[in-house]
């Protein structure tokens, strides 16, 4: 009788978190998502050319990327509350930045600093939930937790054109800044005012090699799967569009295909975060890889639009059964002393596989075809889920059921 109070004891612990957490991430994600697929346009409204737009919009993931090390210094040394005010002071002065900019160089460098400040938050948000959510519900804390990162990126473009229609896209970034002052106020009043640890902060050193060479087999099998599931993900946004676009499709056919795929992917958030509590990682990890890659093996063989949104369904499951997986086994991973360090350097891993992802996409097509695209990118998953499998240790003290069998024999 003492493990389904242990149960809902564990679970309650998430009820906060909506007001303390989830609710605030999804209103500056939402305001993310309504920049997002109007960066380029932004760009172009800025007078730049198509290439320095491309260039525009890789700045956006690189300088998410670049500062993750320094996010994870900003966390260790400042604490998770005092980082989130500087994030929000870099994603206000890059947001207010290319609200103001007459030129390319200008709103590139306003990206930037809007980059950066996304990757100060989602580093506290991560801090703070592999610290505060117990083990045997983090798989679900953080799969909600990337759901609704997911969802107000999907409401965003909708907020976009309710409320400022879609004359100029410079208006994006009034939505995301409006956005970012809203959370942020929202945070403020809503945080768990008795959590000591999130003002705690140390001078920490932090040195990516030392984070790599003292946890190398965890970076080595967890980090592989961990770098797959991002080329996956983010390759998949690429070659759908691409590949739809080559079968003869228009904008609105390739929009709707996105969106329904999109509604498969949110739905399952919550669901995946059960499976890896309850029945470990590798149920989650290793069909998210799998399924991911068979879509994209599969997408040359779609040649019409149903056959499209048969592959797109399917990679949007397999997208939406692996939600959080990438923050829960860096979660799991991270020590108690340095936990910025080490995460600061999953997310390196993580992200270097998202900005990773388009660009094998780009050099296979342009070295051979936009046909082979997809199943080498798929071939590249494979590889990775045999690593997972194959060497990747489980986490320990979930109550999985072999180990619940065991107990009870």
């Amino acid at each position: 009788m003492s493990r389904p109070r242990a149960q809902s004891s564990d679970t309650s612990v998430l009820r906060p978190l909506w007001m303390q957490v989830y609710l605030p991430n999804m209103i500056i994600a939402t305001g993310q998502g309504a920049m997002l697929p109007v960066l380029a346009l932004a760009a172009e409204h800025v007078h730049a050319s198509v290439s320095v737009a491309s260039v525009i919009v890789a700045v956006n993931g690189f300088g998410t990327m670049l500062f993750d090390i320094p996010s994870g210094w900003i966390v260790a040394r400042f604490g998770e509350l005092r980082s989130s005010w500087a994030a929000a002071i870099f994603l206000a002065i890059g947001l207010l930045g290319a609200l103001e900019a007459k030129n390319a160089l200008l709103l590139g460098v306003a990206v930037f600093f809007a980059a950066c400040g996304w990757a100060i938050w989602s580093l506290v948000r991560l801090t703070h939930l592999s610290r505060v959510a117990p083990l045997a519900v983090r798989g679900r804390a953080l799969s909600v937790f990337g759901g609704v990162t997911r969802a107000g990126n999907v409401i965003g473009p909708f907020v976009l054109i309710a409320v400022a229609g879609s004359k100029n896209p410079h208006d994006a970034f009034l939505v995301y800044f409006v956005s970012v002052v809203v959370g942020f106020i929202w945070l403020a009043f809503a945080r768990d005012r008795h959590d000591q640890q999130a003002m705690a902060g140390r001078l920490e050193s932090i040195r990516p090699v030392a984070v790599f060479t003292q946890n190398k087999r965890e970076f080595a099998t967890a980090g592989v799967g961990t770098f797959g599931i991002s080329v996956l993900r983010a390759s998949r946004q690429a070659v759908i569009p691409l590949w739809g676009a080559h079968i003869g499709l228009d904008a609105g056919q390739i929009s709707t295909i996105f969106g329904l795929s999109s509604i498969v992917d949110l739905s399952l958030f919550y669901p995946s975060g059960i499976v890896s509590d309850r029945f470990g990682r590798k149920m989650v990890a290793i069909p998210c890889i799998v399924i991911l890659s068979v879509g994209h093996v599969l997408l040359p063989f779609s040649h019409a639009y149903s056959t499209l949104f048969i592959v797109a369904l399917l990679l949007g499951f397999g997208n939406g059964l692996g939600s959080g997986i990438v923050m829960t086994l860096g979660a799991d991973r991270a020590p108690d002393v340095g936990r910025a360090s080490f995460l600061a350097v999953w997310r390196l891993v993580s992200d270097a596989g998202t900005t990773t992802g388009p660009l094998i996409d780009a050099a296979v097509i342009a070295a051979l075809s936009l046909t082979v695209a997809g199943p080498i990118v798929g071939v590249v998953g494979f590889a990775s889920a045999f690593v997972v499998a194959r060497w990747m240790r489980e986490t320990t003290g979930l109550a999985l059921p072999l180990q619940e069998s065991e107990a009870g024999g």
